[in-house]
């Protein structure tokens, strides 16, 4: 027998093939569905692969912050945070952490470039950037945890990443073509906070360690699709009018 066990590589090269196949087509998929629902104009494939890669690339900046903060915190408190550090930090460390580096990306990448030239620009800029960090995260977490996990991911995690921002990219559309300067801020700010609302939520559910609660993301998630296909019709028809979520 020769110094390798080519069958042994050649089996884990397969297994290691099927894992990424499986981290990477809901992404690929979901980035299909919503280009086919943008009924406007073609965002340019140069602008569009930017935003991608610039998600893939904040998916790092997000690790490293979340990972210092919750290393700090633990070695404060002994490795015993209060229970108030639990219910808040799905919000105000993960969802907050990411969402915003989503958003500052679709902001200083995609905002102001000619291209973004419609309602719907906003929602499809930022479900790109959204799946740029999903791709890693799910890369990251099926290697990590086994294909099993990246099927689960493909029907909760990865569309969560894309509902979550789409919404978000909702009101960043409006604020795009409002020329009243304050309340176009005003629309980015609430944009922001519905992203994070609903990422800090549903990260809350799967986190709290009761099971009641954690199946709760299923009625979240139908809640949110039905909240984002509400936002791709009005953006599509050019309405102004934002989608109430509460």
């Amino acid at each position: 027998m020769g110094p390798f066990d080519w069958s042994a590589i050649t089996a884990n090269i397969i297994v290691l093939s099927i894992t990424i196949g499986v981290a990477t087509l809901p992404v690929f998929g979901l980035l299909a569905y919503f280009r086919y629902r943008d009924k406007g104009e073609r965002e340019p494939r140069k602008l569009r692969r930017k935003i991608f890669w610039w998600g893939i690339a904040v998916t790092l900046a997000a690790a490293t912050i979340e990972g210092l903060v919750e290393f700090n915190v633990y070695d404060f408190f002994n490795g015993q945070p209060p229970l108030l550090y639990h219910m808040l930090m799905p919000f105000l460390l993960v969802a907050l952490t990411e969402e915003s580096l989503k958003f500052w990306v679709v902001k200083k990448f995609a905002f102001n470039h000619k291209k973004f030239n419609e309602i719907m620009d906003g929602i499809t800029y930022c479900i790109i950037a959204s799946m740029g960090f999903a791709i890693l995260e799910n890369i990251v977490y099926t290697l990590q945890y086994g294909w099993q996990t990246g099927v689960m991911r493909a029907f909760t995690a990865v569309p969560a990443h894309a509902l979550f921002s789409g919404i978000m990219g909702h009101y960043m559309g409006i604020a795009k073509f409002t020329k009243d300067p304050i309340l176009a801020k005003k629309l980015m700010r609430r944009g922001l906070i519905a992203g994070i609302f609903f990422h800090g939520l549903y990260d809350f559910l799967l986190m709290s360690g009761v099971v009641v609660l954690a199946l709760m993301v299923f009625p979240l998630l139908a809640y949110m699709w039905t909240i984002l296909n509400r936002s791709i019709r009005s953006s599509n028809g050019h309405s102004k009018e934002t989608i109430k979520y509460i």
